[in-house]
């Protein structure tokens, strides 16, 4: 299983009337999650896509919010690759608060397609990138 942990300071302009973060910003935070795990991997996602041709389009997302988050608090994204890919990769990631508490668990499942819009599966790079992780279990 590959763990990556990167961390977002809640901004004003993300909070809602209430001071909570907006709903809407969870998708954008765990987008960062993802990007920055894959480039602790040492794949970039921009070099995924115009150098490999490889897309990674949300084909599912859930999400259970357990607590809200407020402006200035420092969250912590925990994200896990808990299984090799095939034609689908999925991010599992709980967002914890500075006192350690889970705000939010969400899974998100993105699919393998080339640039010309076809599915594919995996590509090697990835795997390879991967492989280590897994090879223990």
């Amino acid at each position: 299983m590959f763990r990556h942990e990167t961390q977002i300071r809640v901004r004003y302009s993300e909070t809602d009337k209430m001071g909570y973060l907006y709903y809407g910003n969870y998708a954008a935070y765990l987008e960062v999650a993802r990007v920055e795990a894959l480039r602790d991997l040492g794949i970039v996602y921009k070099d995924m896509e115009d150098l490999h041709g490889v897309l990674l389009p949300v084909a599912k997302y859930e999400s259970t919010f357990v607590r809200p988050a407020y402006y200035d608090s420092l969250l912590t994204l925990k994200t896990e690759i808990r299984e090799l890919p095939d034609s689908f990769i999925f991010f599992h990631t709980d967002i914890f608060n500075e006192e350690n508490k889970i705000i939010n668990r969400s899974v998100v499942k993105l699919a393998f397609v080339k640039a010309d819009s076809t599915r594919c599966t995996a590509p090697d790079f990835i795997l390879t990138a991967l492989d280590s992780y897994f090879r223990a279990e």
